[in-house]
């Protein structure tokens, strides 16, 4: 039996962003307690709703390092996320995808000048009731549970209709075909999770963070046990494969997508919360949430475990 290791050299290789405007990528200290700086004041931010637990933690952590800093992040639809950056109502946004060419030009055109970074790279973890018979599944298995073909009829329960996995379903994992009749919107993950945790007829489409048990003495990397997660096939290997770090780095779990930032230009604040975001302690915030931090380099051993 192998198990695959995956270890962070934190401090090693870690990313330096808006090294053009000076400074290092952890915010130099300030005194000015009102103006926005690096690490004062305080701007609003559109967070993926899927990304709740990770993005809260790194909002914790920054703002504890800098009382004088206030980050007011606000857990929303995908779609809704860039609609309020557009608009102006944030300063940055988190979501699985950064702006299109057409986007840019079209901020550009109105003197909104963004950066995106990709920071980490997560999974979309599918969900069952603990009753259920089909914990084990195919990606083609999954594809006719969402268009309604499959052979046993389920209640396919998503966060947001304008969500990233919603989205992801309908760009990546069945384009151009019609959706289940018995799909629907839950509001939030956790509401998802609630729904599937009491219906043993439903599959539940959820964000990494939130499948984890944060308060497991079991150890490590610990699923929640009030629902169970599908092990997906990989089309390659044929091996079923369970959303962990590792099976996420070694591209092994079929839903594998990308974290980024995307912060407006004119934001010293925004740009001092997108350094946290890359330097060691905020990439160790993503390690801890068991998702796959991008600015640090990686090492992923193999090793034997003895029955």
């Amino acid at each position: 039996m192998k198990k695959y290791i995956l270890y962070s050299l934190f401090g090693i290789g870690s990313v330096l962003i808006w090294s053009s405007c000076g400074g290092n990528s952890t915010p130099a200290a300030t005194d000015t307690k009102n103006a926005e700086t690096r690490t004062s004041g305080s701007i609003n931010i559109a967070v993926d709703e899927s990304y709740k637990p990770v993005v809260t933690q790194e909002i914790n952590v920054f703002d504890s390092s800098y009382p004088n800093a206030k980050i007011n992040a606000a857990y929303l639809p995908e779609s809704e996320c860039f609609a309020q950056l557009f608009e102006g109502k944030v300063k940055m946004i988190l979501t699985t995808r950064p702006l299109s060419a057409q986007e840019t030009k079209a901020c550009e055109s109105k003197n909104i000048y963004t950066r995106s970074v990709a920071i980490a790279q997560d999974a979309i973890v599918v969900i069952v009731n603990n009753a259920a018979k089909d914990s084990l599944m195919t990606v083609g298995q999954l594809k006719s549970i969402l268009t309604g073909t499959f052979a046993r009829k389920y209640n396919v329960v998503v966060d947001n209709k304008n969500g990233s996995i919603a989205r992801y379903i309908t760009d990546s994992l069945i384009p151009g075909q019609q959706l289940s009749a018995q799909l629907f919107a839950a509001n939030t993950n956790e509401e998802v999770i609630k729904y599937v945790a009491a219906n043993p007829d439903a599959v539940g489409l959820i964000g990494m963070s939130h499948a984890f048990d944060p308060k497991s003495n079991v150890g490590y990397g610990t699923f929640r046990s009030d629902i169970k997660v599908v092990s997906l096939q990989n089309d390659s290997t044929l091996q079923f494969i369970k959303p962990y770090q590792a099976s996420i780095a070694l591209k092994d779990y079929p839903l594998v997508r990308k974290l980024y930032f995307t912060v407006r230009q004119e934001s010293e604040l925004g740009a001092g919360f997108a350094n946290f975001l890359t330097s060691e302690v905020g990439q160790l915030v993503i390690n801890k949430a068991m998702m796959q931090p991008l600015q640090v380099q990686l090492i992923i051993r193999e090793v034997g475990i003895k029955p």
